[in-house]
């Protein structure tokens, strides 16, 4: 009993953290906050993580990792680009986004972390997604700016859906259209 216990808490603590760095940031979000929205003493959360940025960790470790697997994933597929999205990064970012609200704190929320930098990595991931998809299919090496240029529309599309919304059919909707014309192109439409 007192295991099932200690673990309500913990998961108390998890989701009015995510409720405060969600609203603020995490540097404006203070363990009292946190603590108040729990329903427990702040004194209680350093029982379950060591500070502020631990738990933030706690919170955004699961989409740190997404989009990663799934650009490896499908660089090792082989096929046509609009396919391979279909078949295997679409569902990733789907998931990606069952996580929206800790993708958008790791993204938008996270200065004075060690993940302050995410969106750029993430940004430099795509890049190197789009190099190898181009090389692979064209053997052509484009002008690195364009590339950065790509992966930030996709990024910031990607985060855009991410802000607003609305269900998981709407999200789909949102990155067939995304894909149609990244892959396809504007004739797609």
């Amino acid at each position: 009993m007192v295991q099932v216990l200690k673990k309500e808490i913990r998961v108390r603590i998890f989701e009015a953290a995510l409720d405060v760095f969600y609203q603020k940031d995490f540097k404006s979000a203070t363990m009292q906050e946190i603590a108040e929205k729990a329903g427990v003493p702040t004194g209680l959360i350093y029982s379950y993580f060591k500070n502020k940025e631990a738990l933030f960790d706690e919170i955004v470790r699961p989409v740190v990792l997404i989009l990663p697997e799934a650009l490896k994933r499908a660089e090792e597929a082989n096929g046509h680009a609009f396919d391979k999205f279909v078949s295997i990064e679409r569902e990733c970012i789907l998931t990606l986004f069952d996580r929206r609200r800790e993708f958008i704190v790791l993204i938008d929320k996270s200065m004075g972390t060690s993940h302050s930098s995410a969106k750029e990595d993430l940004i430099r991931l795509i890049e190197e997604h789009i190099k190898i998809s181009i090389k692979k299919k064209t053997g052509a090496e484009y002008d690195s700016l364009f590339v950065h240029i790509l992966a930030g529309n996709f990024t910031e599309s990607l985060l855009e859906i991410a802000r607003h919304y609305k269900s998981r059919e709407w999200a789909v909707g949102m990155l067939d259209l995304m894909a149609r014309h990244y892959y396809l192109g504007s004739s797609s439409f």
